[in-house]
């Protein structure tokens, strides 16, 4: 005899899960998309104890695990997006100021040029041409993350 454990709404445990976490338990994690995290990987956990079938039953609503979970946790989509936005945009003024030092760093060549020749006085040093090195790296990766 095969036993399958719902309740009166034809919900399985992965209909259950999908509901959001009380707002204790999600108060745990800082931020929408740790939280949003946390509830996936609890989720993942769950389907590899349950029958393969429970992934995709439906209950009395038509509605799979999925869509549960879809439809619960909409809010926490929504500020994770806020929270993704917001961090781009810190992310991309602080590249815009490493990119303007690295720029003012990289044509203020250190010792001055020779007046006459235009070529930096400290050429010929090894610790000037890891400057130069170090500094062109350092434009052009803070140029790409911009």
């Amino acid at each position: 005899m095969s036993r399958t454990v719902t309740d009166s709404s034809k919900k399985n445990i992965l209909h259950l899960i999908g509901r959001l976490a009380p707002s204790r338990i999600l108060s745990h994690t800082t931020g929408a998309t740790l939280q949003i995290q946390q509830e996936l990987q609890w989720r993942e956990e769950l389907e590899k104890f349950v029958f393969p079938e429970y992934i995709t039953k439906e209950n009395i609503f038509k509605e799979t695990p999925e869509m549960v979970f879809t439809r619960e946790h909409e809010y926490l989509v929504k500020e994770r997006e806020k929270w993704m936005k917001t961090t781009a945009e810190s992310c991309s003024i602080t590249a815009a100021l490493i990119t303007t030092i690295v720029f003012a760093a990289a044509i203020t060549v250190p010792g001055g040029s020779n007046q006459e020749t235009g070529i930096p006085v400290f050429k010929e040093t090894i610790a000037f041409t890891i400057f130069a090195v170090s500094d062109a790296i350092s434009l052009f990766a803070s140029a790409t993350a911009l």
